[in-house]
């Protein structure tokens, strides 16, 4: 797996631990993840998945180091549904598929334009 140990250093040092606690984390022997980090040893599926858990990335992300597109949207998504939830809206109403469901094209690509324009106008504030 090229490049793989180089991947499991940069998640550790992003999350600020060090190879001995990582190990300790995983219920690891101390010098266990520093193997897999010097790429001396290869993990077992289960311990991808463990090690995949503790960091909070998929598999794909650890083992190919590109997150999926789905992976990707589901962040961004939460992101914005997370900016939405901080300003006091309901996500119920905006997740709510059968009210999405009865706007025509027209509406939808109104919504968007005034979306556009609301960004544009909170760019002018900024600046």
């Amino acid at each position: 797996m090229e490049g793989f140990g180089l991947r499991l250093e940069n998640l550790r040092e992003k999350a600020g631990y060090t190879q001995k606690e990582i190990s300790f984390k995983l219920g690891f022997s101390k010098n266990t993840y520093g193997k897999y980090e010097r790429e001396d040893l290869e993990p077992s599926i289960e311990t991808l998945i463990k090690i995949a858990d503790l960091f909070q990335v998929s598999l794909d992300t650890l083992l190919r180091d590109e997150e999926p597109a789905y992976l990707k949207d589901y962040r961004s998504m939460k992101e914005i549904l997370d900016l939405l939830e901080e300003a006091g809206l309901k996500k119920q109403s905006l997740l709510d598929v059968t009210s999405w469901s009865t706007l025509g094209k027209k509406e939808l690509q109104d919504l968007s334009h005034y979306f556009n324009w609301q960004v544009q106008q909170a760019a002018k504030k900024q600046d």
